[in-house]
């Protein structure tokens, strides 16, 4: 966990601006021509600066811009393989098993949607795995990709090389968080579920740890296994862990579901933690469903499009605040942002200062 905490350590360590807004297509200019800077590829570059701004317009402000950060330092300690392509472990009509090469993770996930999205009319469901991927991002970037088209797309990552997370009743660290989305079409506007399996992710940690502010809970137990709102007690020797998600009382369902990942990530791909690596990044399992394969496209439809309504009119217990549906606040900020502009944390444009002296590539004004 340290030697994932030194990537972030320029960026959380840079002095705070005031917020602002940013007109989308320049910060993903801003983006590739650091990426294009580092040696990375076009095509790959644009890929992964799209997912990244994708992930701060739905408001997952630790994993968009941030993750460039420690992504530019990776470019530099040469863990990130910047140009070829990934290897076909195994291939079916129906599935499909990729060896990632560490190139960038936000490239390989697309290539493997492509894959996806010229099999799944005749398959109805397409599974594909990817092992060795860097990093991937926020996983709901990619659900849009899929739900346009009226897919469903369901996507779980995990990392091997790291482990910030204890089984339920246990002190080790076992995991990482273990996020997991799904993305579901409707009639209006798709639902977008993405947690993670336990109780908050790194990227809050480090944050909240490099910034000097406590969690907003006890989502953490120390060494010892007490309850603690201080980041800190993750980093120490030994370090603590993050609670699964439910926390002390209920962990077990967040454990359960955290090890479903690590199953349907690593081990299902036959990569994984039993072979002890050591570079961060990702283990990836995907899958894409075509209702129309099922009960039909219209009926699928009828039957979310009630479910959602019947939530709506669920009355609530609070009237000024009702029922919201998953990713149903993402939806609305990116839209917000995609005509206002996007707000960008405070750290993110000067944590990526220096490379923007050492490139000479200007910075990104605010929108006025």
């Amino acid at each position: 966990m340290a030697r994932i905490l030194e990537l972030w350590d320029r960026g959380c360590n840079a002095p705070l601006m005031t917020q602002a807004r940013y007109d989308k297509d320049e910060i993903q200019q801003f983006a590739l021509n650091l990426l294009l800077a580092s040696g990375m590829e076009l095509e790959k570059a644009k890929v992964v600066c799209e997912i990244l701004v994708e992930g701060d317009l739905m408001g997952h402000t630790t994993h968009g811009l941030q993750m460039l950060i420690p992504y530019l330092k990776s470019i530099e300690a040469k863990t990130m393989t910047l140009s070829g392509t990934y290897s076909i472990l195994r291939e079916t009509p129906s599935h499909l098993v990729m060896e990632g090469r560490f190139l960038p993770g936000p490239w390989l996930v697309c290539e493997a949607l492509d894959w996806a999205a010229g099999r799944i009319q005749e398959q109805g469901v397409v599974s594909m795995c990817i092992t060795q991927s860097h990093h991937i991002a926020a996983l709901q970037a990619y659900l849009p990709r899929a739900t346009q088209h009226g897919w469903i797309l369901s996507i779980m990552s995990s990392d091997p090389s790291v482990a910030t997370v204890a089984a339920f009743g246990g002190k080790t660290p076992l995991f990482t968080p273990n996020p997991m989305a799904v993305g579901i079409p409707c009639s209006k506007g798709p639902i977008l579920f993405d947690f993670c399996t336990s109780i908050t992710s790194n990227g809050q940690c480090m944050r909240s740890q490099k910034e000097g502010q406590v969690l907003p809970g006890e989502w953490i137990q120390d060494a010892n296994g007490k309850p603690t709102n201080d980041p800190g007690a993750l980093f120490t020797d030994p370090p603590g862990t993050i609670y699964p998600l439910g926390g002390p009382s209920y962990g077990h369902k967040g454990f359960a579901l955290g090890l479903w990942v690590e199953i349907m990530t690593s081990a299902l791909a036959g990569h994984g933690r039993s072979q002890k690596p050591t570079q961060w990044g990702a283990s990836v399992f995907l899958q894409v469903i075509d209702p129309a394969s099922f009960g039909g496209k219209e009926a699928f439809l009828r039957e979310v499009d009630y479910l959602i309504q019947s939530c709506r009119e669920s009355e609530p217990v609070d009237p000024a605040q009702p029922v919201r549906l998953p990713g149903e606040a993402a939806w609305k900020k990116r839209n917000h942002q995609l005509t206002h502009g996007v707000v960008l944390h405070e750290g993110i444009l000067p944590g990526l200062s220096e490379w923007s002296k050492k490139w000479k590539i200007p910075m990104p004004e605010p929108l006025h």
